[in-house]
This record gives C-alpha cells, structure tokens and sequence, in this order.
C-alpha cells in the first residue's frame, strides 16, 4: 500500500477504536469521525501536517485523504452487513407484486450490488443510514404485528387502500426492501456540500423511479416506487402508498438509533418519545399524521 494511504488507514482505524464510538453502527462512527475531524483542524493540523504524516499538505487536502480512508475502512464492513441483511430477506413477496406471479431470483443480489455504487455519492451515503438502521435493528416488524393486531389505520392503508394482496410476512419483507431503496431517489442527485434534504419534489421523484427502474430490472414498478415515494411528503400527495409512509417515518426514526439497555422509571421508551415528537413535527418531515398517531399509541402500550 501506498506509504500515504497506509499512514491514513492506521490513523482512522484508531479513530473507529475509539470506546466512546462503541455502541453506534458503522455509519454512525463515519458520521462522528468527519464531524471530529470538521470541528478540530486547528488542534490537529500541526500534527497532522508534519514529517510523520502528510507534510507539504493543506487540512483540505489531508481530510479527503483521511475521509476516503475512513469510507473504504467503513465500506469493507458496511458491505458485509448489508450483503448479510439482504439474504435474511424473504423475497417472495415479489411474486404478488409482478404482473405474472412468478418468483424473482437473484433480486437480493442485485439490490445490494446497486446499493455499493450508491454509497460512493454523498447525498445517497448521508440518506442511507436511517434506513439501514431501521433494517439492521429490526424495528419496523414488530409494529407491522401490531398493526395487524390493531386493524386499525395503519392495516386499513396496506390492505384497502394501497391493496396489498399479501400476507403480513410479505408485507414486512416490502417495507424492508422498500427502506434499503429508499435512498435510490439520489440516483440522479447533483452533489453538494450541504445536508441531503428528507424530502423531494413528485417531479424528481418520477424521474428517480425511471432511472432506477432501468438499473434494477428484477424489480417490479411498485416495489421501486416504494422506495422512491418514501422521500415524497404525504401533505402534498395523500396517494403515497402506506408502505412509503412507513418506510418514511422508520428512516427517520432510526437514523441515530442506538440501542439502549433499561429505560429509567417513569421516563418514556425511545419510541414512545420520538413518535411523540414526530406527531408535533410530522409537517415539517411530510410524515402521516395519523400513522404517527397509531405508532405512538403502540410504542407506549408495549413499551417500546
């Protein structure tokens, strides 16, 4: 290895040891490292610019050194956890969504093959951890039971309104597929240097699903718009299918998820406080209200 690139990989594999860094998932590790090295140039620029590290270098030059250190540090075991997510799912469901009805093989293969390359453009990276979170938590299926438990708002959308003809499992396997998707609408994303915003507009939306219909072509239309559709806000378009809105609630819920041990007495649960503060901001973010609503409820009577 290049004597430059070895002295960066050691640095930020250091970093990522870090036991304050412990509990949070990969992506959250990167998320807190870049923001380290962002917030401390003064402190560590007189360090790293000497003759034991990139001498002759300006701080912009050896943070991109050091941030495409960490993302293929990251990546290498980002990609191990996403392959191994991918081949837990259950694709079956696929057959209710298809024309045909027949099995779909190698989709799993395919999803994951799209989501390296989308990880190399910063807009997807930054939209993919609260889907990913979501999916490597597992925290969607045990409300998609309850829902179907309840047979209220949230089951009456999945099977009247958007007329999911599949069962519960399949249906959880599409709200997991549809969240790994979810950051496919950056397909056609111009990169910039600022945050990648939650929401996008049914025009761009509709061209995302075009693009990405043509590179994911195992996948049926309604599982793309899925994931595309859960980047659009339900105040502007109430036909946004209920997997979407699903899918668009739990990414944001999860995106700096960290699980946690016993909840103090008389404190709310995780869920219960960010559903709850999702029911006061669900404009804001384009959630469904009512969704939001049934979730909340939930959370507090499992304690969740």
């Amino acid at each position: 290895m290049d004597p430059e690139k070895l002295k960066a990989s050691q640095f930020v594999q250091r970093l990522t040891a870090n036991p304050a860094l412990k509990s949070f998932s990969l992506l959250q590790k990167e998320n807190q490292i870049l923001q380290f090295l962002g917030n401390n140039d003064r402190q560590l620029y007189p360090t790293l610019s000497s003759a034991s590290f990139f001498p002759g270098k300006t701080w912009a030059q050896i943070l991109d050194i050091l941030s495409e250190a960490l993302r293929n540090l990251i990546d290498r075991n980002l990609m191990v956890q996403l392959k191994a997510l991918v081949a837990k799912l259950d694709f079956s469901f696929l057959a209710f969504l298809r024309e045909q009805g027949t099995p779909v093989t190698g989709a799993g293969e395919e999803i994951a093959s799209f989501e390296q390359a989308m990880l190399a453009k910063p807009a997807a990276r930054k939209a993919f951890a609260g889907p990913f979170h979501a999916v490597l938590y597992g925290l969607t299926d045990r409300y998609v039971d309850e829902a179907y438990r309840r047979r209220e708002y949230i089951h009456f959308e999945l099977t009247k309104v958007q007329k999911l003809k599949m069962g519960k499992e399949e249906v959880k396997n599409m709200i997991k597929t549809s969240l790994l998707l979810k950051n496919c609408v950056h397909l056609l994303t111009v990169e910039t240097s600022g945050r990648a915003s939650q929401v996008v507009q049914p025009n761009f939306a509709d061209k995302a699903r075009q693009a990405v219909s043509k590179r994911l072509a195992l996948l049926p239309e309604p599982l793309i718009a899925s994931g595309v559709n859960a980047n659009l806000s339900f105040l502007d378009d109430k036909s946004i299918e209920t997997t979407s809105r699903f899918a668009s609630i739990f990414a944001g819920r999860s995106e700096n998820y960290v699980p946690v041990g016993k909840v103090d007495r008389g404190a709310d649960t995780p869920d219960k406080s960010w559903f709850s503060i999702g029911r006061r901001n669900y404009k804001y973010y384009g959630f469904d209200g009512k969704m939001l609503d049934e979730l909340y409820k939930t959370a507090g009577e499992n304690g969740w």
